[in-house]
């Protein structure tokens, strides 16, 4: 047994900043804004309320939970990554400043691509660069952007190629990265202009005069919105946070946004194989594979794009939450497949067996960073516990790549590593704030200070004020009290467990609260906040079953408890 009362100070307050637990759909956090910039991505309502932060403002990292980084440690290494990929020398930075523009290059092919332009703004967006983020979207608007009624309004130029020329159709990833970066920069910078054209692109996506960017009978993304290209799919297209944003969010077409949700959660499950859980680079909109497209790689393999998808599919997890049942199958079956391969190979047919020609090319960052986002599916697995230290472990030790193959897998690790640390967040529009005050006690919580927090309760957001219960005037009783009267019982067993604190233990798999007068409320969470399980106690010695194992806290009454199960 190990048993340690911490304080009665209110759980958001003990454990610091980061924060955020949740009961009775009451969601609180010392704050749900931007410490910088005053942004919002705290909770959101909606008809469906999931578990995902979009609704909780639960950004939680694994890192923390499962490896016990601080956020000094997570801090340093994103600065790491950004001042190698977007400060470093020639042999290490893919971003190119040109004074009022910037473009991020694939150092492999000496190109600028929209996927690699959105990726760039994306990344700085997330962490707060502004100045790199409008240098960038200079870029695309004056070069790749297609706008005022043309063949291609709307969409971007996939390619410029730096030694001269372009190639002007799209590549809808990057469509999607520039429509979801410039969403998050109107909102965490409150700039008008970049919601406006976010708005403009978005409705070309579907009144476009030729191009459609989704298939307009199964609502899945193209390959490309060209004849030809417009009947199969590429599944690391599919990016089912991103729309549920999209459907939120675009002030047009939101039907049509929302009916590609669900059919692109469909579409990416029915694209995960059913034993090795491998995706293809293309496919059809059934999910199988879509083969003869590339001559130079198989297009009807795991190669190059179908890394994203555990990226994908991780992010609409911890994002949303709405899909979790086939998530986590997704999950265990890529992480299975990998887990056995012994983290060894890069690329595979679709049944997991390897690639002619390509038998000998290792395990890359990329994947190391798109797979570890997958284990937010399984992160409350006990039986996953050693699969998900195993990839987060790879992403994080993952080094910063040098040399001419540096771009693609340095950017989708780049990526990974925020979502992982807790620094991809949802901007969100700014909402109401009301005030509220309370007295005493607030969700369960007791205060003996002033204190102010963000509540969000009801659908509402608060800056609430708890301030402690006045206390009562001691009276002298003893006078009332006649010892040659028998005395009710129960009274006297309710004031000595009132009196006394409550004993916690972990023992067998089980936590146990005893000497907790029956009914008392309890709460069980990580030491991040993040709730396991809350109720009430049945009786004088509390049996809780509970898969999670480290260290926990068990929070009863206005008293916490550190255990280790």
């Amino acid at each position: 047994m190990n048993t340690t009362i911490i304080s009665s100070l209110s759980l958001a307050l003990l454990l610091g900043a980061s924060a955020t637990y949740a009961a009775d759909n009451i969601y609180t956090a010392p704050s749900f804004f931007d410490k910088e910039t005053g942004a919002y991505y705290g909770p959101d309502c909606d008809k469906t309320n999931y578990s995902g932060a979009y609704y909780t403002g639960d950004y939680t990292s694994p890192f923390t939970t499962v490896m016990g980084k601080t956020e000094e440690d997570i801090q340093k290494k994103l600065d790491q990554l950004w001042n190698h990929y977007f400060k470093g020398d020639d042999n290490s930075k893919v971003y190119y400043d040109q004074g009022n523009e910037a473009y991020i290059m694939d150092t492999g092919n000496n190109d600028v691509r929209s996927e690699g332009m959105s990726y760039g703004m994306m990344i700085s967006v997330q962490t707060n660069h502004k100045e790199e983020f409008q240098k960038l979207w200079n870029y695309a608007k004056n070069h790749m952007w297609h706008r005022n009624g043309d063949e291609w309004d709307g969409y971007f130029s996939w390619q410029i190629r730096l030694a001269g020329g372009a190639d002007n159709k799209p590549a809808p990833d990057g469509e999607m990265y520039f429509m979801m970066s410039l969403l998050f920069a109107a909102n965490r910078w409150n700039d008008t202009q970049y919601m406006d054209d976010a708005q403009y692109i978005l409705d070309k996506m579907w009144n476009n005069w030729q191009y459609k960017l989704f298939n307009e009978q199964t609502y899945i993304v193209t390959f490309q919105p060209t004849q030809g290209n417009k009947d199969f799919s590429d599944p690391s297209y599919d990016l089912p946070a991103f729309l549920e944003l999209f459907s939120r969010w675009s002030k047009k077409d939101q039907d049509k946004w929302q009916k590609t949700v669900s059919a692109t959660r469909d579409h990416l499950y029915k694209s995960s194989h059913s034993t090795t859980g491998l995706f293809t680079d293309y496919n059809n909109f059934d999910g199988t594979p879509h083969s003869g497209f590339d001559s130079n790689n198989p297009s009807d393999t795991y190669m190059f794009d179908a890394i994203r998808c555990a990226m994908n599919f991780g992010m609409d997890y911890y994002m949303f939450g709405a899909d979790t049942t086939r998530e986590k199958e997704m999950a265990k079956k890529i992480l299975d497949f990998f887990h056995k391969d012994n983290y060894s190979h890069a690329h595979f047919q679709w049944d997991g067996s390897l690639v002619n020609n390509h038998q000998n090319d290792p395990y890359t960052l990329g994947q190391k960073g798109a797979n570890a986002v997958a284990t937010y599916a399984v992160l409350n697995d006990p039986s996953y516990e050693e699969k998900v230290k195993k990839n987060l472990s790879l992403a994080w030790d993952g080094e910063p790549l040098k040399g001419q193959q540096r771009y693609y897998d340095g950017l989708v690790h780049f990526l990974a590593m925020l979502h992982l640390t807790g620094h991809f967040k949802i901007w969100k529009p700014m909402p109401t704030v009301e005030k509220k005050t309370v007295e005493g006690e607030y969700n369960g919580e007791t205060f003996d200070k002033d204190t102010t927090f963000n509540a969000f309760e009801g659908c509402k957001l608060y800056e609430l004020t708890v301030k402690p219960a006045a206390k009562p005037v001691a009276t002298d009783t003893s006078s009332k009290i006649d010892p040659n009267q028998p005395q009710d019982s129960t009274i006297a067993i309710a004031s000595v467990k009132a009196m006394n604190a409550a004993k916690v233990w972990a023992n067998n798999g089980a936590i146990y609260i005893e000497n907790a007068a029956i009914g008392s409320k309890y709460t069980i969470t990580d030491l991040n906040g993040r709730v396991l399980t809350s109720s009430r106690t049945t009786s004088s010695t509390h049996e809780v079953r509970l898969g999670n194992t480290g260290a926990l806290l068990v929070i009863v009454g206005n008293k916490a408890y550190k255990i280790t199960k």
